[in-house]
């Protein structure tokens, strides 16, 4: 039973906590907007445009915008204005395919389609032609192997 009253007080401070916010966050949300009033009044009557009185306080606003900017994302602001100055935006790198290499072992072949009468040679070391290495890939190495070793 005590655990539980303890919980009861704790969360009626909380919500204490949250009303006194809440109070304060409308009360600032409604001096703002006098304030706001109070200047595009001042402006109309003095005959100036906000483009031009917020390009005259640019400096200002433009730190304001990059700490919002900043408190938004899950950088901290020094981190955020530091990496913008020094650092200018990577390029995507171009990744290539894998190729698959099909590794056609030492013997005779023969027997493509588009080179029926060709017999090739395969040594253990050296290059292999490269038609049959083409037509590996395409059909597969142990098709291949089934349809045009000769030994």
């Amino acid at each position: 039973m005590p655990n539980i009253q303890k919980q009861i007080d704790s969360l009626k401070a909380e919500i204490t906590r949250l009303e006194k916010e809440q109070q304060r966050a409308e009360q600032q949300q409604k001096a703002l907007k006098e304030v706001s009033a109070k200047i595009s009044t001042l402006l109309k009557e003095n005959g100036v445009s906000f483009e031009s009185y917020i390009t005259h306080h640019i400096k200002r606003v433009s730190r304001i915008v990059e700490k919002a900017e900043a408190g938004n994302s899950t950088k901290s602001a020094s981190q955020a204005a530091k990496t913008r100055n020094t650092r200018s935006a990577k390029k995507p790198r171009k990744t290539t395919k894998p190729t698959i290499t099909v590794k056609i072992p030492a013997g005779r072949y023969g027997k493509l389609p588009n080179q029926p009468e060709t017999i090739f040679e395969v040594k253990e070391k050296g290059p292999r032609p490269k038609v049959l290495k083409a037509y590996a890939e395409e059909v597969g190495l142990e098709t291949f192997l089934h349809q045009c070793r000769m030994n």
